[in-house]
């Protein structure tokens, strides 16, 4: 977080300590160049390196020094910082414990400022040997070579390292995942340190480290974190810290489970939990960690505006922190990272602007969400079935953008668009234009023919009223058996049955085929174990894939659904996660990626929050953009 607020543990723990007051576990040290402990040999072995980190050295560094905006002024004393405003009644505090292996620290050294440190992450990578922390944090780190080209020089000091899950009292030597001497770091070169501008947003960086013991720290320790661009605004995620010795003189790992919601500065994110002292800047906020793998998706890290927390005589600092959203610029960073290559920067993605004309409140009035060229321009639409029976169109650009809303259908006392219990979009009656299958409440099927702008077409009937497709939830129409030809028609009834409906025309349904059976043990069974279903095209294959969100929150997809049954196995593209269960609005179209493939996925959650999700993957969802902001 940012330093000069995340500091204040230990300068808290020095101020009472001049006072003459006892302070448990904290050492004032101060290492200048004359006094500095001899650092390794001339050698520069591994081994003298790391004895150069001794259990008292790395249990008396401090988090990272404080930013020039938190500098005492010239002739003036430095008192302790206030605690600043109490966290609001019955917020969720964090808790201390031993932390995970993927999760440790940073140790530098400092010839006048003594030793520092933040808090970093191991990622997955090509050579196994990236971490992850801010860029505030990286800005300071020493490399081997920095140490190695100032051999001779007065004061000079060894590289810093990483310890995963970090044990305090013991040495770097034996430290239970060892410790990991920097390399090299990869930092945006447009931030700057403890940024309160936009450049803010790009408070993240990646750290190269040196094996040890013959391993990279990802094979020792058994895992690595998903690198994962953030997926909306409300994510639970676990926060990993270690914060200041002050108030955790055992040195102790903090951790805290909530969701995350949108931040008031820039492109960011922000996370209440209290516990969040100095020391945890830099630490990753990760979605579905495995802890047996060792693995899980990290979506944010503690840095952003200020270097990831605000200061000042009417802000708290503990309990709220921040952090960049993850997107193109991490991504390209990371790509560097990977590469050993210097960063090119790019341009900045900036402020973010909502993409379709309604609140997050009038989104929750949302009925059903399809995707179809309504206005008659070539390119995929957004349609919006509202409660009311109002439908609206939001004309698609080709670029990833929604105009103004086309009205179809007024609400009024003879719409009964109201009743509607499932929608699809396709072409159903040959025409290349888009139609509408409906599912009403007394489980009539209809389609509607050439829906445009003041109209919603001719209707024909399917399927005559009736109970059994009274249970009928949700419909997704694309080319799962008829490549090119988006008349093949998936329904999933609430006991887990799941039937594709081959050839379906304007005036019968197509051809029968299970897909899933229903009853008891289905995991498509109970009305709650499917949220949102989509056809989409984000495998590649010529058939349709389908899209599933799962009662649990998870996104996964079938590839290449056809007459021949689904896909024994589904791919993921993203975990189970609290914050995205309940009532959920999904379709697919071809918004803003490579035309003709629907790939561009376009999600309602339940908080009315709406995204758009560019050139999803079968195993990942694509470039995130918020259309409605909570």
């Amino acid at each position: 977080m940012t330093s000069s607020r995340r500091s204040r543990t230990l300068s808290i723990a020095l101020a009472m300590a001049a006072c003459g007051t006892a302070v448990t576990g904290v050492t004032a040290v101060t290492v200048t160049a004359a006094a500095a402990a001899p650092g390794p040999s001339p050698a520069g072995t591994a081994s003298s390196v790391l004895a150069y980190w001794t259990a008292d050295r790395m249990a008396s560094a401090r988090p990272v020094a404080p930013g020039p905006a938190a500098k005492p002024r010239a002739g003036t004393a430095q008192a302790a910082p206030r605690q600043g405003l109490a966290a609001p009644k019955g917020l969720k505090q964090g808790t201390l414990g031993d932390g995970i292996p993927v999760v440790g620290t940073f140790f530098r050294p400092d010839p006048v400022k003594g030793t520092t440190y933040c808090t970093g992450s191991i990622v997955r990578s090509k050579g196994h040997n990236l971490l992850l922390t801010a860029a505030h944090c990286a800005q300071g780190l020493r490399t081997a070579a920095q140490y190695e080209a100032d051999k001779g020089k007065p004061g000079n000091t060894p590289p810093s390292i990483f310890v995963p899950q970090y044990r305090n009292g013991k040495k770097a030597a034996d430290q239970p995942f060892g410790a990991y001497v920097v390399e090299r770091t990869f930092i945006d070169q447009r931030y700057r340190h403890n940024s309160k501008q936009a450049d803010s947003d790009l408070d993240f960086a990646f750290v190269r480290v040196a094996p040890f013991g013959g391993k990279e720290a990802e094979d020792r320790v058994g895992g690595g974190l998903r690198l994962t661009d953030t997926p909306r605004w409300s994510t639970t995620v676990t926060a990993y810290g270690y914060p200041g010795q002050g108030l955790n003189p055992a040195r102790k790992a903090v951790s805290c489970t909530v969701p995350t919601a949108r931040g008031p500065y820039f492109r960011q994110l922000k996370l209440e939990c209290g516990g969040f002292y100095g020391g945890v800047s830099g630490g990753p906020w990760i979605a579905g960690y495995d802890a047996k793998k060792k693995t899980g998706d990290v979506i944010g890290n503690v840095g952003g505006y200020n270097g990831g927390g605000e200061e000042g005589a009417d802000k708290d600092t503990h309990w709220r922190s921040f952090s960049p959203v993850y997107g193109p610029e991490i991504q390209s960073l990371y790509a560097d990272a990977v590469a050993d290559r210097a960063p090119v920067p790019g341009d900045l993605q900036g402020a973010v602007k909502d993409g379709l004309p309604f609140t997050a409140r009038q989104a929750k009035d949302a009925h059903h969400l399809v995707t179809g060229d309504f206005t008659g321009d070539g390119r995929d639409d957004l349609l919006v079935v509202w409660r009311d029976g109002e439908i609206d169109a939001y004309p698609g650009d080709g670029r990833g953008r929604f105009g103004r809303e086309v009205r179809i259908i007024s609400q009024g006392k003879d719409n009964p668009w109201g009743r509607a219990e499932a929608v699809t979009a396709g072409d159903f009656n040959g025409g290349g234009t888009a139609d509408l299958a409906v599912r009403w409440n007394t489980g009539k099927v209809s389609v509607f023919s050439d829906v445009r702008a003041g109209s919603t077409g001719r209707e024909s009937t399917l399927v005559k009223a009736n109970n059994t497709w009274k249970h009928a939830t949700h419909f997704a129409a694309g080319p799962f058996n008829s490549p090119g030809k988006a008349n093949d028609l998936v329904v999933r009834f609430d006991d887990g049955e799941v039937d594709l409906y081959s050839g379906t025309t304007a005036s019968r349904l197509g051809a029968e085929k299970r897909l899933a059976a229903g009853g008891k043990g289905s995991p498509w069974a109970g009305k709650d174990a499917v949220l949102g279903l989509a056809a989409a095209q984000v495998s590649g294959k010529g058939n349709a894939d389908l899209l599933v969100r799962r009662g649990d929150g998870g996104l996964v997809a079938y590839a290449g659904v056809s007459r021949a049954g689904l896909p024994a196995a589904a791919s993921a593209l993203q975990g189970a996660n609290p914050s995205f269960r309940g009532p959920v609005l999904m379709t697919a179209g071809d918004f803003g990626g490579p035309a003709g493939r629907r790939d561009d996925l376009v999600v309602r959650w339940s908080d009315g929050e709406t995204a758009y999700y560019d050139r999803t993957a079968a195993n990942r969802l694509g470039t995130w953009t918020p259309l409605v902001s909570p």
